[in-house]
């Protein structure tokens, strides 16, 4: 809609220059603010982690799924095999698939109480 010839305000839509400096005076004044904000978030953290850390942590997480999976990819496959030979199915693989999870929780249970035995280490700087 446009506005009228009488009136000085602008129309619907438009925006005097008087409010676009007043607009942009606070979009600047947001912008330094926020990043002082940021910056004391950054001090009371303290450094990031590097790349290097992160990859580390994130191979240890990987590997820790892997385990368990291949327990249990292993015990059914296991399993499966002895069903065949054996002409028992499903139990065996039922039985070698628990086994396999069984086998894969301990091993990601060993797994994490050795990267936090590593993390303390670390942190007391043994």
């Amino acid at each position: 809609m446009a506005s009228s010839g009488n009136n000085d305000e602008p129309g619907r839509g438009e925006i005097s220059p008087e409010d676009r400096e007043a607009f942009k005076r606070r979009a600047s004044d947001l912008g330094t603010r926020l990043e002082k904000v940021r910056a004391e978030t950054r001090a009371k953290e303290g450094p990031t982690p590097d790349a290097k850390s992160r990859g580390t942590a994130l191979g240890q997480a990987m590997k820790i799924a892997i385990e368990l999976v291949v327990g249990i990819a292993v015990g059914g496959f296991i399993g499966k095999v002895l069903d065949d030979w054996l002409g028992t199915a499903p139990w065996l693989m039922i039985v070698f698939v628990l086994v396999g999870f069984a086998a894969g929780m301990t091993n990601t249970v060993r797994s994490a109480r050795r990267m936090q035995a590593d993390a303390l280490r670390n942190k007391d700087g043994r």
